[in-house]
């Protein structure tokens, strides 16, 4: 240090000569600058102080004003050695008239490799930033764990849990945790949308099977043939909306239920048709032989009322009579005979339309494709062949669904197509743009990596270039200086020739003298008293005295010629040492180009060349960093285009392929129910007149069988009463009624009579119109009951067919359901897993602490270990420190609080309610535990020593005895310890340490490598 803060002088510290002790004392009067030591060391690494100082004034008050101050620190850190020298802001003379100036703080790291020393970063911010990653500690932390300024100790034990975090997350690596925490989420997240398109899908399968439901959700058509005591087989369930996974399988066994129950009344309604058409033939029969009955009844009534009148005129006319008597029954045969011509010229023109609308039609059943129309087929042929139609028209109602579905599932795969290729061409797009940008980009990069490069170097080249300065101009004075030191050295050497001549001749008097003592003495002796020399009162022989004696003043004289020759040759050697001084200071301001001026001088261009050069790229740095931001931003966009894109595209390309696949299917069903090329909506369009022609050639059936039974039963009768007459066929009756007119009237009303007697009395004799009913069968009741058992059976075929139909889909979908149901029951167990692994990770779940957090909770119940096996012995096993959930369920620093255990009460209480000593101890013990823990975990910053400035004033003699006792143990463990305290009793125990004085001209400090005391 140097003319920084209460060191006026400049003052160098060996820590490596105290770390042989492992513990030393700094101690000093107060406001001496013991904890200002420490402030240094801050300050030369973060550029900062304790919060009590201002680094705008750290420039000592002693010193003077044109001093510069300093402080440089060599230290080393991950296996390297650095020096980091700073100068703090402060205000300087002006080297050009009166004033100050400001000047600014300044800062440089060097690397060290033997004498070598590479410069690194010369900027304020770069170094402390450089040195926060080399320590692994920023300058907060590392007054908290390394570096203990006064007053605030306590930090580390008292630090709010955030910050304990903060400190926690740079001493141990937990990225990892936090990262597998965010990709946890992430995949969750994943899950769940897989789980939701599960989910949609099961859905979209219900939703059909209650689209194929919705038919049978009405009640059904009501069977006329179910007696009261045996109702119909319904053929739908309960109400059911939108079925779930056991609700399809319900769904199916009911849609069964409804097949069976239309199958059943299918077959009803055939039987109840057959028996009602059966019916109606008979009471037809019955009602024409009733019909002939009455008429024949009431005829021969009248007949029997005029009896006594024809009479007369019997045998007169028996002839005329007896033809007479056959003329309805000519007439009745002549007229079904009429019927029956008419009704064939009926049939023949259906039985035609009935070909062309079979051959119009498309997609028949073979029961109406093998229906013989070239004459009137019978009624069962035309049932079987209607039935088989009604059925077929259902199943074509159901492909035209089918077809529009398919056109639709067509124009949705179309217009996916397109969507998915224009997301794909803005893909290319933002692709090639993402390209150029990046090129550009890594442009700017390499460009902004040059010119920052050199502004990086712009103080080291500063330096470079006024060190080539002092070199080329201490070069060129080296000349002078080597002749002013020759100069001196002969001066010299002749002072010293000079000073060896008056110091030989001294010693040459002075022995002389010495000889001549003996003399002198011997001229004071008296006879009986005692010699000075030997004490005895003979003196038999005294010493005479010699001719070259040396007299007193002779010495004085030759002591004056020796003091002037000293003074002479100290002078003589000040001038050589001054010369010499001169001539080093160049030979060191020269150095290599000490011996050639030149080389000096061309070395001095080339740095100002380099100089103004880094100066030029420097000062491209703001506007090449504005260009690479406003690159990074606009690839960040470009990067979010392309995926967007890309998922677009993705989600089009598969939406399309479902479409057309669904598309496919549709078709493929149609084609394998109609055969390729057949359009459902055609055929379903040829069966409704084919359906017209076929029950109106099933009603000319009924009206045949009716013609031709009256047309038998016309011949029959006629047959019958021509056997017991006179005429052998109708037309001989015929010829016979020819008479002649004068007897017309007579002929007639004997005739009439005679025919209608004998036919009144042959219907009523004729076994068909015996066992007949008083009253007259209801054959319009029939008739009807006809007309309704066709329609409900009519109607029954088609709810079996459709039934059958949702049937089909129904167990496709029940199916499909049941597959999806086992991959969403898997996608459910995963998204659950994820989902609750994932809250679990980032505290979401209980107990609420993030998996980073519960790492970093762990590393500080490890330190908590480490730090209570020294604070029991400490504490004498009083106190523990636990770990506390501050921060509270689900708080955002949970799992990272501290608690004190106090075993003399058994209850454990805040930190914050120990003693002024007990916190001492305590957060001694938790600085250390935090070193032990750091230093046992591979990667984690690796802590050597440990300033600890006051808080012993705090301890009772006891506690002090066991606070000293654990700093032995860590002195014995390789720490340094440095301890600053007013405590007289440390300097007891520690033997080794710096002693800082205070003085008028500032304060000074000193390595004790002996005792302290």
């Amino acid at each position: 240090m140097e003319a920084f803060g209460p060191y006026a002088e400049p003052a160098e510290i060996d820590f490596d000569a105290l770390s042989d002790e492992g513990l030393f004392l700094i101690h000093g009067s107060t406001g001496a600058g013991k904890t200002f030591l420490l402030d240094a060391l801050s300050y030369a690494l973060y550029g900062e102080v304790s919060g009590d100082r201002n680094v705008k004034a750290l420039k000592s008050d002693h010193a003077d004003a044109a001093a510069v101050p300093r402080v440089s620190l060599v230290f080393s850190c991950g296996g390297g050695r650095y020096r980091v020298e700073r100068s703090p802001g402060y205000t300087a003379p002006k080297t050009r008239g009166e004033g100050f100036t400001e000047k600014a703080a300044q800062a440089v790291l060097f690397r060290l490799n033997g004498s070598d020393a590479e410069p690194i970063v010369s900027r304020t911010t770069e170094v402390s930033r450089e040195v926060e990653q080399l320590v692994g500690l920023n300058a907060a932390q590392f007054r908290q764990v390394i570096l203990l300024p006064q007053g605030q100790f306590a930090e580390v034990l008292r630090a709010k849990a955030e910050e304990r975090e903060a400190l926690l997350k740079t001493l141990f690596d937990t990225v990892a945790f936090e990262q597998a925490g965010f990709w946890l989420e992430d995949q969750a997240k994943v899950a769940r949308l897989d789980l939701a398109e599960c989910t949609r899908a099961q859905e979209v399968l219900r939703r059909q099977a209650a689209q194929a439901w919705s038919p049978f959700a009405s009640p059904p058509l009501p069977d006329p043939s179910a007696a009261p005591d045996h109702p119909a087989v319904p053929d739908q369930p309960a109400a059911l909306v939108e079925p779930g996974a056991p609700d399809l399988d319900r769904l199916q066994d009911q849609i069964a239920l409804v097949v069976a129950g239309t199958a059943q009344r299918l077959a009803q309604a055939t039987a109840a048709l057959n028996a009602a058409q059966t019916a109606k033939a008979e009471v037809d029969r019955l009602a024409d032989r009733w019909d002939r009955r009455a008429a024949a009844q009431a005829t021969l009534v009248e007949l029997e009322g005029k009896r006594a009148v024809v009479d007369d005129y019997r045998q007169r006319l028996r002839l005329a009579e007896q033809a007479e008597a056959l003329r309805l029954s000519v007439e009745a045969q002549q007229a079904a005979q009429a019927d029956c011509l008419q009704l064939q010229q009926r049939i023949a023109a259906q039985l035609g339309g009935a070909m062309r609308a079979r051959d119009a039609a498309q997609a028949l059943p073979a029961a109406v494709l093998q229906l013989e129309l070239r004459a009137l087929p019978a009624l069962e042929a035309l049932d079987a062949a209607r039935t088989a139609l009604a059925a077929r028209r259902v199943e074509l109602t159901a492909l035209v669904r089918q077809a529009q579905e398919a056109a639709e599932a067509q124009g949705a795969a179309e217009q996916a197509r397109q969507r998915a290729a224009s997301a794909e061409a803005t893909q290319a797009r933002s692709n090639a743009e993402r390209e150029a940008r990046q090129q550009q980009w890594q442009a700017a990069s390499e460009a902004f990596q040059r010119a920052c490069s050199a502004r990086d170097r712009l103080d080291g080249l500063q330096r470079a270039a006024q060190e080539a300065q002092v070199q080329s101009d201490a070069s060129a004075a080296m000349a002078a200086a080597q002749a002013r030191h020759s100069q001196a050295i002969a001066a010299q050497n002749r002072a010293d020739g000079a000073l060896n001549q008056a110091h030989a001749l001294l010693l040459e008097l002075r022995r002389r003298q010495i000889a001549g003592m003996a003399a002198q003495l011997a001229g004071g002796l008296v006879d009986d008293a005692p010699c000075p020399v030997c004490g005895a009162t003979l003196h038999p022989s005294p010493a005479q005295p010699s001719e070259d004696a040396v007299a007193d003043a002779a010495i004085s004289a030759a002591e004056g010629d020796l003091t002037a020759a000293t003074t002479a040759a100290r002078e003589a050697a000040t001038l050589v040492a001054t010369a010499q001084g001169e001539l080093k200071a160049l030979q060191e301001k020269a150095g290599a180009a000490a011996a050639d001026p030149a080389v000096a001088r061309r070395g001095a261009q080339q740095s100002k060349q380099a100089l103004n050069g880094a100066k030029a790229l420097a000062a491209q740095v703001d506007t090449l960093q504005q260009a690479i931001v406003g690159h990074e931003r606009e690839l960040q966009s470009l990067q979010v285009a392309i995926q967007a894109a890309a998922t677009q595209q993705a989600l089009q390309s598969q939406v399309a392929a479902e479409a057309l696949r669904r598309a496919d299917s549709f078709r493929a069903e149609i084609a394998s129910v109609l055969g390729d090329g057949v359009d459902p909506q055609v055929a379903l369009l040829g069966v409704a007149p084919l359906e017209a022609a076929l029950k109106d050639l099933a009603a000319c059936c009924q009206a045949s069988s009716s013609a031709d039974a009256r047309l038998q039963q016309a011949v029959e009768r006629l047959a019958k009463e021509l056997a017991g007459s006179a005429f052998a066929d109708g037309a001989a009756v015929q010829n016979a009624l020819q008479e002649p007119s004068w007897r017309q009237r007579l002929v007639e009303r004997i005739d009439v009579y005679d025919n209608d007697l004998i036919a009144v009395r042959s219907v009523l004799a004729s076994a068909d119109l015996s066992e007949l009913p008083e009253q007259r069968p209801d054959t319009a009741a029939a008739q009807d009951a006809v007309a309704v058992a066709d329609a409900t059976r009519t109607a029954t075929v088609e709810r079996h067919s459709e039934a059958r139909g949702a049937r089909a889909e129904i167990e496709r979908l029940a199916a499909a359901h049941r597959q999806g149901a086992v991959a969403l029951q898997a996608s459910q167990e995963r998204a659950r897993l994820l989902s609750a692994v994932a809250d679990r990770c980032t505290g979401r779940a209980a107990p609420f602490i993030s998996l980073q957090r519960w790492v970093l909770s762990a590393y500080l119940a490890e330190i908590c270990r480490y730090a209570n096996q020294r604070l029991e012995l400490m504490t004498s096993g009083r106190y523990q420190l636990r770990l506390s959930d501050e921060g509270g369920r689900g708080g955002r620093h949970a799992g990272l609080g501290l608690g004190v255990l106090d075993a003399y009460t058994g209850e454990e209480r805040e930190v914050s309610s120990l003693s002024g000593g007990e916190t001492f101890q305590a957060s001694l013990a938790l600085a250390l535990g935090v070193a032990d823990t750091v230093q046992a975990h591979a990667g984690g910053v690796h802590l050597d020593a440990l300033f600890i400035d006051e808080g012993f004033g705090t301890l009772d003699p006891d506690n002090l005895q066991l606070a000293m006792d654990e700093l032995d143990r860590l002195r014995d463990g390789g720490r340094m310890i440095g301890v600053i305290s007013h405590v007289g009793g440390l300097k007891e125990r520690i033997r080794a340490g710096i002693a800082i004085t205070a003085g008028e001209k500032g304060s000074r400090a000193t390595v004790c490598r002996t005792g302290m005391g």
